[in-house]
C-alpha cells in the first residue's frame, strides 16, 4: 500500500473509531472560520449506527476497503465499506469513479474503481 493510500486508510479507521464513540465531528476545537455551534452538538452530531458505506472523495489515491469495527454480537461482525473514488476529472484528462454493487452486507457486495 502506498503512503498516500495508507494515510487515507488510517483517516478512515480514525473516523470509524470516532463513529464507534458516537462522535461525528472529531476535531475540537474546530479550525478558525468553521461555523459550528457546540451548544447543539450533543444532539446534532450523534450517530446511532455505523454506516454500511462511507464515501470520502479526496485527491489522494483511490481505493475501496472493508473496515472491521469489532463484533456486535458473537456471530455478527460490524463492517463498513470505505470508498475514496478519487476525482471524476483531473485537469483536462479523465479521472476515476467507483462502481458499487451493494447487496445488504459487505460480504455480498462488490466494488471496482474505473478509470475514465
Amino acid at each position: 500500500m502506498q503512503k498516500a493510500q495508507l494515510t487515507l486508510f488510517m483517516l478512515n479507521v480514525f473516523l470509524f473509531l470516532q463513529t464507534k464513540c458516537n462522535s461525528f465531528y472529531p476535531l475540537y476545537p474546530p479550525a478558525e472560520g468553521i461555523p459550528i455551534d457546540y451548544s447543539l452538538a450533543p444532539e446534532a452530531l450523534q450517530m446511532s449506527t455505523v454506516p454500511d458505506i462511507l464515501i470520502l472523495p479526496s485527491d489522494l489515491a483511490h481505493f475501496v476497503r472493508v473496515i472491521s469495527l469489532g463484533e456486535r454480537s458473537e456471530e455478527e461482525e460490524v463492517k463498513c465499506i470505505c470508498v475514496n473514488p478519487g476525482r471524476l476529472s483531473r485537469g483536462e484528462g479523465g479521472g476515476f469513479f467507483v462502481e458499487l454493487n451493494y447487496h445488504g452486507s459487505c460480504d455480498l457486495s462488490s466494488a471496482s474503481v474505473i478509470r475514465i
